[in-house]
């Protein structure tokens, strides 16, 4: 799985580079405005690992976006994400489940978009890949998991896909599957054990709303 990971990471930021080398670094003249924000919501799980999530977690993202399109094809996007942790029933390995969810997470990355350019549809898929931080925020409630007593902030990377599908002029809809990882240390409070830190693998599924200024 680890493997399938670093292929389909390598795959994006392959394709989002060749992508860059194919055009020109000046916008094309299209009439439009090159900065566009979304927002969007969906689905975010959480997988389990050895040293920070003893079984698998579910939590609701809320995101927004801001993008750049230098040119039909190359563009550059910002995302602030909040997931709102859902309780579910978990197996911590301790005597049958029980109720818990996470910590809320907040997510800061910084990305390359690299659309395919379609004429004659409204349809615009892209590949996109970057890189940021995740924040765990401190939360000691018995219902947590892992209860943090102080906020943990790591390195984080995201790759995936979508595609938007224009409205008209300014409006638009959009899908988007996200692949994100936290990479704490081996020290970090909650999410390591001292000895390693086990990276943190979330998959994201969200559809938005998106404005073209």
């Amino acid at each position: 799985m680890k493997a399938l990971r670093i292929l389909a990471a390598v795959a994006v930021a392959a394709s989002v580079g060749l992508s860059s080398t194919l055009v020109s670094p000046a916008r094309a003249d299209t009439g439009q405005s090159a900065v566009q924000v979304s927002v969007l919501g969906g689905v975010q799980a959480l997988n389990q690992n050895d040293t920070a999530l003893p079984d698998n977690f579910v939590n609701i993202p809320a995101a927004a976006a801001v993008a750049y399109q230098f040119n039909p094809v190359w563009g550059a996007e910002g995302e602030v994400s909040w997931m709102i942790p859902v309780k579910r029933s978990v197996d911590l390995g301790i005597g049958g489940k029980t109720d818990r969810k996470t910590p809320d997470i907040l997510t800061y990355q910084a990305n390359v978009v690299g659309r395919l350019p379609l004429s004659g549809t409204p349809w615009s898929p892209y590949l996109t890949g970057g890189l940021g931080a995740i924040t765990f925020l401190s939360n000691t409630d018995a219902d947590r998991y892992p209860q943090l007593s102080k906020t943990q902030t790591t390195f984080g990377i995201n790759f995936g896909a979508g595609t938007s599908y224009s409205l008209g002029p300014h409006w638009g809809v959009r899908g988007d599957f996200r692949e994100l990882a936290a990479f704490p240390s081996k020290d970090t409070d909650g999410l390591g054990n001292g000895s390693k830190a086990d990276p943190i693998w979330m998959e994201r599924g969200a559809i938005g709303l998106g404005y073209r200024f």
